[in-house]
């Protein structure tokens, strides 16, 4: 426990002492999922008023938060893999898997704070500086883990971003249906999310909400 609190409080200062520990050795992979688990939490958190509006019952709504988690998850191993596959074919390096999933899951720490993203005017500005915050920590741990130049590693990570949309517009349709399914049969609702209509709901209630 001393060792993970000490990786993510490095990682979050952005300190070399953090991403060394990665190219250590001594950071198991399941970290980075762990980590990742941990920020899909506290994203969920900071999107539960979308759910307090819904009217969803207190343990559907733990479930959403749940659900909504382990989704960001699947999405954060997408995006993973198909950083790792840009680096493997731009740039020929020799990296594990493994190794890129525990960069990019040690960079999320910066969304472990990702609940504030729900305080008011503030939210937006700040959960773009954790989005900058987290780019900027997986570059580095790329840098140590692939031995890529920081450079490489930028490019890397674009590119498996870019990778990861291109399959939501095409072939993960399918799949982000399934999730907005998902999502829906946790809370029990037909979720709004739009602000318009969310607007609308907070105030003339429950009979608003469009049936399923």
């Amino acid at each position: 426990m001393d060792t993970f609190t000490e990786l993510v409080g490095h990682t979050l200062r952005l300190h070399p002492d953090g991403f060394r520990m990665l190219a250590s050795g001594q950071v198991p992979a399941w970290w980075g999922v762990l980590i990742a688990l941990l920020a899909a939490l506290s994203q969920g958190v900071g999107h539960a008023f979308i759910l307090f509006v819904n009217r969803v019952s207190p343990l559907r709504f733990a479930l959403s938060l749940v659900v909504e988690a382990i989704l960001l998850v699947v999405g954060f191993l997408f995006w993973a893999l198909s950083t790792w596959l840009v680096a493997r074919l731009a740039f020929a390096v020799p990296v594990r898997p493994s190794a890129v999933v525990l960069a990019l899951g040690v960079a999320h720490a910066p969304q472990l704070l990702a609940f504030l993203g729900a305080l008011p005017y503030l939210g937006v500005p700040w959960l773009t500086l954790l989005s900058l915050w987290t780019a900027i920590a997986f570059v580095v741990a790329l840098v140590e883990v692939a031995g890529l130049g920081a450079w490489q590693a930028f490019t890397a990570l674009l590119g498996g971003w870019l990778v990861m949309l291109l399959l939501q517009r095409r072939a993960g349709q399918p799949l982000m249906r399934l999730g907005r399914a998902l999502l829906n049969r946790a809370a029990g609702v037909q979720l709004v999310r739009n602000r318009r209509a969310l607007r609308d709901l907070l105030a003339t209630g429950p009979a608003s909400r469009p049936p399923r």
